[in-house]
C-alpha cells in the first residue's frame, strides 16, 4: 500500500463533489503526520501526479486540489 492511499479511499468513498479537510482531518486518514513542507509549500499540493506521489492520491480517483489554506486546510474538488 502507498502512503497515500488511505486518502484515495477517503476521497473515492466519500461521494462528495467538493470536500474540504482541515490538516489534522488529514493525518487521521493517513494515521500519521504531514511532512513539513505539506505545511510550508503550496507546491507540495499541486495536481501534477507525475512529479507528486502524494498527487496521485486524489487524482486517481478524479479530484484535484482547488483551495488550499497552508497549514489549515485544503478543497477537493471532483475534476470535470
Amino acid at each position: 500500500m502507498r502512503v497515500y492511499d488511505p486518502l484515495m479511499k477517503y476521497l473515492d468513498e466519500c461521494g462528495l463533489q467538493s470536500v474540504t479537510l482541515t490538516y489534522s482531518e488529514i493525518e487521521k486518514i493517513f494515521d500519521r503526520e504531514l511532512p513539513a513542507t505539506a505545511y510550508k509549500k503550496r507546491e507540495w499540493w499541486s495536481n501534477n501526479d507525475q512529479t507528486h506521489s502524494q498527487s496521485a492520491a486524489w487524482s486517481d480517483v478524479g479530484y484535484k486540489t482547488c483551495s488550499i489554506i497552508l497549514g489549515e486546510s485544503v478543497t477537493f474538488e471532483k475534476k470535470g
